[in-house]
């Protein structure tokens, strides 16, 4: 059997697949609640995989892996670490989120401040960054498509523009079942991956950066991982929490998966079980990619970051297994970006749509408008994608700091501060815009999402201050 046909024939099964579950859950997506949040009855299994299934996208498989080779486990500390702070700050509000019953973030916001024009504002914003990321699944999938089919990149970030649409048309459903197919074939992917690549380490089930430093000399390469910190400054480190980590805590795509849980309970233990399984995960992937490292310490001369992995795979250690882990990958893409594209339906819809409308719109045109925001975001997201950035592991954070500048202080204010006025969170989200603006890609000794985030918060803060001082002097006037 050729390798062509063998990957054609992974992919025509998992097309079947994926066209199975779009089909099947069509009809269980014929109201608001089941579309946007699958009635807010979904259980801990399910809650489980469409949560871990959304938080590992392209940006983990690939470019987290691509960037061990490259820099060793500091890694860890620039992109794990504050992930799993902010999915602690996300098991710190699930029992309020869930309180709120919302079907959507902007909502939330839009309601706490008695806003719609805030609320509008924020989904637009929201479904822009959106946009933006799925700019790195579309070019994860490409990737792997276009190794597995022997197509060109352009052609393959089509085919997965027609599964995400497909995937996200049957609702909350949909996704969470396309979730947990995918995740399981991911999990499979990359503990066989482990295994192969430490069976061809000689001397070690454990590779550490020390390790693969002295393998290299041995081999008579010279390589020099850096400090914890990588190639961060302490203070650049701290602050880079403001990316990833903040970016996460905040993020609408998670927040909303909490409030569609049954339960609080629920809710609370899918968090505790999804950190534990990403723990083994991300050591898998860590592993892995110093395992590449010691055997192949050369791929980043023809190679970019986000293409180690695969070109190792497809090319170096290829087996009857590799169209499966290609196929995994372009699961991992799918199930991160039809969650997206969910989202920016939802909000477009919803928050935008729905709220500027003079009359209240129906439930079937709210469907039918959902659907055609989808089809738009994965439009804009498809051309984008013709000219993606390099390492989506560091575009990622960025798209993720603007979610920290912006929601902070208007989700986080929601529940801690509640003084928080109206004129407060246009404010802060004003101000937020402005950062973002002046600072996105500015070379400063700290992250730029740092100063944003607290020039927002802080301007949050003030405004209500200022409000009552003005109030009090009024009633004195009086």
């Amino acid at each position: 059997m050729s390798k062509t046909f063998e990957y054609l024939v992974y992919f025509g099964v998992y097309s079947l697949v994926i066209l199975f579950i779009g089909k099947s859950s069509l009809g269980e997506s014929d109201s608001v609640s089941k579309f946007f949040v699958g009635e807010r009855n979904i259980g801990l299994l399910r809650l489980f995989f469409t949560f871990v299934g959304t938080w590992i996208s392209a940006a983990t498989i690939l470019s987290y892996t691509g960037n061990v080779y490259l820099e060793g486990t500091s890694v860890i500390a620039t992109s794990v670490i504050p992930w799993f702070i902010g999915a602690v700050m996300l098991f710190a509000v699930s029992d309020r989120l869930h309180d709120r019953q919302v079907f959507t973030i902007p909502e939330l916001i839009g309601k706490r401040y008695r806003s719609k024009g805030l609320q509008a504002a924020s989904a637009v914003l929201f479904s822009c960054g959106y946009v933006m990321y799925l700019v790195i699944q579309i070019k994860g999938f490409g990737i792997a498509a276009s190794s597995l089919l022997n197509i060109d990149y352009k052609v393959a970030v089509f085919l997965v523009y027609l599964f995400i649409l497909y995937s996200t048309f049957g609702g909350f459903n949909s996704v969470t079942k396309t979730d947990a197919c995918n995740l399981i074939m991911l999990s499979v992917s990359i503990g066989v991956i482990y295994f192969v690549i430490m069976g061809r380490v000689e001397g070690s089930w454990l590779m550490t950066t020390r390790l693969v430093e002295q393998r290299m000399m041995e081999g008579g390469v010279s390589v020099s991982y850096g400090g914890f910190f990588g190639g961060y400054s302490g203070i650049m480190y701290t602050t880079m929490f403001f990316g990833w980590g903040m970016g996460l805590a905040t993020n609408p795509q998670y927040l909303i998966r909490l409030s569609a849980a049954k339960d609080k309970r629920t809710a609370k233990r899918m968090i505790i079980y999804a950190l534990c399984f990403l723990a083994v995960f991300y050591f898998l992937l860590t592993q892995i990619g110093l395992g590449l490292k010691i055997l192949f310490p050369h791929l980043d001369t023809y190679c970019g970051t986000d293409d180690i992995f695969i070109y190792a795979i497809h090319h170096l250690i290829r087996s009857r297994f590799s169209g499966f882990f290609l196929i995994s990958v372009i699961g991992a893409c799918v199930s991160t970006a039809n969650s997206q594209l969910l989202l920016i339906g939802s909000m477009l819809s919803y928050d935008v749509a729905g709220q500027m409308a003079k009359k209240p719109i129906r439930e079937e045109t709210l469907l039918r408008l959902a659907r055609g925001f989808i089809f738009l975001g994965g439009t804009l997201s498809l051309v984008l994608s013709l000219n993606p950035p390099e390492n989506t592991l560091l575009f990622g954070a960025d798209i993720w700091g603007v979610f920290s500048v912006v929601c902070t202080p208007l989700f986080y204010g929601t529940f801690l501060y509640p003084r928080g006025t109206r004129k407060g969170a246009w404010g802060a989200f004003l101000a937020g815009l402005v950062c973002i603006a002046a600072l996105w890609g500015r070379e400063l000794p700290v992250y730029w999402a740092f100063p944003a985030t607290v020039i927002s918060s802080a301007v949050f803060l003030v405004i209500p201050l200022i409000e009552g001082r003005k109030e009090e002097k009024r009633e004195r006037d009086d």
